[in-house]
């Protein structure tokens, strides 16, 4: 009888991928809903931040644990990783697993608890919200990860990127007209629901093909090694 070798991998890898920022993302957005619950559903600030909540934390804490995944300069082994029979894009894409996993179960929980208790919009868009920016985030964290070879440098990016689009963004895009499609925090009614569907297919897009350029990185002995 073959034994099941799938349960050490998956220790082994969540002792490279952490706990503590889906932890915090279910924190921070518990604690939100403590204070929120009392609120006034027809307040339209109070549905305005119930509306951005998950979109808000769980992106930015999911690009960030993904940031460290797998960096050249921090990976302690990368040699003995480059002799395993698996592929290094391949422990890449499963330990990218976890955080997926972990942070798309905090960011449901949550718009479950908020779509219980307000009814604030359509469950679908409340999707889309979270999901594309967390894409476009998760991207270029990896992407810069392997492109700098250490997380700490795209960590930086990540959070700079994610605090001009959610503070400037929209200041931005009074002056460049032509900036809505990488407007990671682009409102519905800012430009209506039809350019703002558009606006999350292209930043899921360029996520998943920034991805896809890291795992060509990853695919690359040499550069990987630092021989070249």
């Amino acid at each position: 009888m073959r034994r099941d070798r799938s349960w050490p991998t998956l220790r082994f890898d969540l002792k490279f991928v952490g706990w503590w920022q889906p932890a915090l993302g279910a924190f921070l957005l518990a604690v939100l809903l403590v204070f929120m619950h009392p609120a006034d559903p027809a307040d339209p600030n109070r549905a305005h931040y119930l509306r951005r909540a998950v979109e808000t934390v769980v992106p930015l804490l999911f690009a960030v644990q993904a940031a460290f995944l797998l960096g050249p300069d921090n990976e302690p082994a990368l040699e003995l990783l480059a002799s395993y029979p698996r592929p290094i894009p391949r422990i890449f894409l499963e330990r990218l697993r976890l955080p997926v996993l972990q942070n798309a179960a905090v960011a449901l929980a949550a718009m479950l608890a908020i779509a219980s208790v307000w009814d604030l919009e359509n469950p679908l868009l409340s999707l889309v919200r979270w999901l594309a920016a967390g894409i476009a985030l998760g991207g270029v964290a990896v992407f810069t990860a392997q492109l700098t070879r250490q997380g700490v440098f795209a960590t930086l990016l990540v959070t700079l990127l994610w605090a001009a689009s959610l503070y400037g963004g929209d200041g931005i895009l009074k002056i460049w007209k032509w900036f809505w499609p990488f407007h990671i925090y682009l409102q519905p009614e800012t430009l209506g629901l039809e350019t703002y569907l558009l606006n999350r297919l292209v930043l899921a897009v360029a996520g998943s093909l920034l991805t896809l350029l890291a795992l060509k990185f990853l695919g690359d002995s040499d550069r990987l090694l630092g021989t070249r």
